[in-house]
């Protein structure tokens, strides 16, 4: 029973050394009004499934660009897919006539500020990362293996 007991206690703390997690912002101007969001509203914005806030007014996501943590993140645990399939679902929308997907930006500094000037727009970002600047509706948890 006692080496039971180490043998759990050191896969524990095993475990527990090799992930880390995160937290992700969503975030939008600091003077949003647009009413209250969870997870799947914001993944039906950024997938082009709703245009507008729950107050009706339009709503403009950004996005990361291609290769930033964030975005990988965002993509995964919010949207619940890869960057592939998520370019194959953009292209297959364009396809239709839709419009695409949301502008991408370069930089933490470059969503801080397209936030902070973009009255109707909203984004995510390192929870870490935010300023005064922009407005945190909420955080989403993000695990990653080390």
């Amino acid at each position: 029973m006692f080496k039971k007991l180490i043998s759990f206690f050191i896969l524990l703390i095993i475990t527990s050394s090799t992930t880390a997690y995160a937290e992700l912002a969503i975030i939008v101007h600091p003077d949003y009004d647009g009413g209250e969001l969870n997870e799947e509203m914001v993944k039906e914005i950024f997938l082009g499934e709703a245009t507008t806030f729950p107050s009706g007014h339009k709503a403009i996501p950004a996005n990361h660009s291609n290769g930033s943590p964030d975005r990988k993140y965002f993509l995964e645990y919010v949207l619940k897919m890869g960057e592939t399939r998520h370019e194959r679902y953009w292209a297959r929308k364009k396809s239709t006539g839709k419009k695409g997907a949301p502008d991408e930006l370069n930089s933490h500094a470059d969503v801080l500020d397209w936030v902070a000037k973009t009255p109707l727009g909203i984004s995510y970002i390192d929870k870490n990362m935010v300023t005064d600047k922009v407005k945190a509706l909420f955080t989403v948890l993000v695990f990653e293996d080390l």
